[in-house]
């Protein structure tokens, strides 16, 4: 799938899952279950034992029936071996300029963490292809449109309690797409630890099921 395609299956499936696992096979397992409810668009951290493990096990099980990035790259070393792994996407929680270089050499989607508009034009500058905005909640969708003015045409993925009640108020500012916390956001931290797959693939089919309804309906 081309970097193009990819952007454009991110913003039309627009909900990404992060999950921070205990284990890679808890991690795994717990994807797998999202996937069946409908999951395409999923993160997997740094700060997960084994990411890397992950990362290849997915794209290999799914190919380009879902879209895998690698979350929580803070260093050169862990966005080499994602993209060495089969990351389709590098998304950070700040913007360090050799991080995003990688990425754009490698021809793979950059997504650093910004929150002020220099840090914003900073990115584009380096070439980054989407903006994640961090912690989104300390600012609400409002700020979205705010940084759209200066920076129109912005790929913006506010990440930070993306919930099932503010997702529309988000997508109505102009949010490319946003980032969820499965064991946060979801509340799925007790179903992941006790492999209560049915309740989280439940849970995850009536997320997707809003997200669809958000898409078709279009912002208010």
């Amino acid at each position: 799938m081309t970097k193009d395609a990819l952007l454009r299956r991110m913003h039309e499936d627009w909900l990404v899952l992060i999950l921070r696992g205990d284990t890679a096979r808890q991690t795994e397992d717990t994807f797998e279950a999202l996937i069946e409810g409908g999951a395409t668009l999923l993160e997997v951290p740094f700060t997960t034992p084994g990411a890397c493990d992950v990362i290849a096990s997915l794209r290999r099980k799914h190919a380009d029936r879902i879209v895998v990035s690698a979350g929580t790259v803070t260093t050169v070393e862990q966005a080499r071996n994602a993209i060495d792994s089969g990351a389709q996407g590098i998304v950070s929680p700040n913007l360090h300029p050799p991080i995003v270089e990688l990425a754009v050499e490698k021809n793979v989607v950059s997504a650093p963490g910004c929150f002020s508009p220099t840090e914003i034009a900073d990115a584009l500058r380096l070439g980054a292809d989407i903006i994640k905005l961090f912690p989104c909640n300390m600012v609400g969708p409002q700020y979205v449109m705010y940084m759209l003015g200066p920076f129109p045409g912005t790929r913006i993925m506010p990440a930070g309690s993306i919930v099932l009640e503010n997702m529309q108020a988000y997508y109505d500012e102009g949010a490319f797409a946003g980032v969820a916390g499965v064991t946060t956001e979801m509340k799925l931290l007790d179903a992941v630890q006790a492999g209560r797959f049915a309740e989280i693939t439940a849970c995850a089919r009536k997320w997707f099921s809003a997200v669809r309804v958000m898409i078709a309906t279009g912002p208010r």
